[in-house]
């Protein structure tokens, strides 16, 4: 009985600071008229939340005024800053360890180059003694009431309730428990999914995805890979699965070899690696010696480069052929496109927006709206930590202590 009102406390406090977010500055009566809550819960939640600085009042809500009824009620705001969250972003040659705000928005950020080969439990290690560096930047030391929590963005298939990397083929990572070894590094809960979903998450709560009931985040880079959020939670399959579209069956004849062994999969057609390999065949000048070749790419096509352009015009319609098999699937309201896919967005857009269009099912690709990436090349430190606000603030009571944290050997 106990844990079920603390469950319901829950869900009232979530959904009550989720309207917060959306709806701010706004007074108690609206809140209690948008959530659906009664004035007396509203006042038990957000009582103590004043008193711990997270709310704050910000002059009167005009849009609860009642015409006769006096004064207009008082409005309330998140202070963004009272509470902060860490952000780790795992990629497959460099991390990210960033603090954000309530807000999502970004305080600083340290990036943490890790050469192939590195194991997991030295990688967590230095990102461990980095996140310390980075709060101590700050003035905080833990343990701390502060810091809400850690969120991790992680390649490849994540348990997300053990917080294990199962599976990351990128780094050659097997059953690594990510959340126990930081947690007892930091002493902090710690979250742990997959980075493309965190990234869809933060465009749900954060970004374009705000108010829409199914939205998928494409991202492409050295894999491909789809989060999906619907009704404003991750969805991630029966077996922690869903959204790997890179390796969806493109070319079933004569395909390129695949990493996950089969052929013909989306990624051997728009990933990094690919489009690299094929502009090295097409125009080796380009690429030649550039720190950055897919920028290189992506100039030279911008300039007219004519076999580029073609290249990526093709390899765009492959894309939407993959997004408009999504949308007969999933039906999203809107498509985001990351990584490369947001890096050259205007070269592809247009032929990606066609084929999706052409090929969905009774012209409903053209309800999806396709855009770019809201928070562009940070979208991986900026999903990491809105995994962390929503598992350890929006989705519970914020003002606890932290966990003591258990010596270092």
């Amino acid at each position: 009985m106990v844990k079920h009102a603390t469950h319901i406390k829950a869900e009232n406090q979530r959904r009550l600071l989720l309207t917060l977010l959306r709806h701010q500055p706004i007074s108690r009566v609206r809140l209690a008229r948008c959530t659906g809550l009664s004035s007396t819960t509203v006042t038990h939640l957000t009582a103590p939340l004043l008193r711990a600085g997270i709310l704050a009042p910000a002059g009167t809500d005009q849009e609860a005024a009642t015409e006769g009824a006096g004064r207009p009620p008082q409005a309330l705001v998140l202070v963004p800053k009272s509470r902060l969250a860490l952000g780790i972003h795992l990629g497959v040659r460099r991390a990210v360890v960033a603090l954000s705000t309530l807000e999502a928005e970004l305080v600083d950020q340290r990036v943490i180059p890790h050469p192939q080969g590195e194991s997991p439990e030295g990688i967590l290690a230095a990102l461990a003694d980095a996140a310390q560096e980075l709060l101590a930047h700050h003035g905080i030391t833990l343990p701390s009431e502060r810091i809400v929590g850690v969120g991790v963005g992680a390649s490849g298939l994540v348990e997300a309730e053990s917080g294990v990397n199962v599976w990351a083929p990128a780094l050659e990572w097997h059953h690594v428990p990510i959340a126990a070894i930081l947690g007892q590094r930091l002493g902090l809960p710690v979250a742990v999914e997959n980075n493309v979903r965190c990234m869809a998450l933060a465009e749900s709560l954060f970004g374009a995805g705000q108010g829409k009931r199914v939205l998928a985040f494409i991202y492409a880079r050295m894999g491909v890979g789809a989060g999906l959020v619907v009704d404003g939670r991750i969805y991630r399959g029966a077996w922690h699965a869903a959204g790997e579209i890179g390796h969806w069956t493109v070319l079933p004849h004569g395909g390129e070899l695949c990493r996950c062994g089969n052929r013909g999969c989306l990624e051997t057609l728009i990933s990094e690696r690919a489009l690299v390999a094929q502009s090295q065949q097409l125009a080796p000048a380009v690429v030649q010696g550039q720190a950055d070749p897919l920028a290189a790419i992506f100039a030279a096509a911008r300039t007219g480069h004519l076999p580029l352009r073609q290249m990526l015009a093709e390899r765009a319609e492959y894309l939407g052929i993959a997004l408009a098999n999504l949308v007969n699937a999933l039906n999203p309201e809107l498509i985001l496109l990351g990584g490369l896919l947001h890096e050259g967005y205007d070269l592809i857009q247009p032929v990606v927006e066609q084929v999706l269009r052409q090929r969905s099912f009774h012209g409903i690709g053209a309800q999806a709206e396709l855009r770019p990436a809201t928070f562009g090349v940070d979208s991986g430190p900026v999903g990491a930590a809105t995994l962390a606000l929503n598992a350890f603030f929006y989705g519970s009571v914020p003002a606890r202590h932290t966990r003591k944290r258990q010596a270092q050997p």
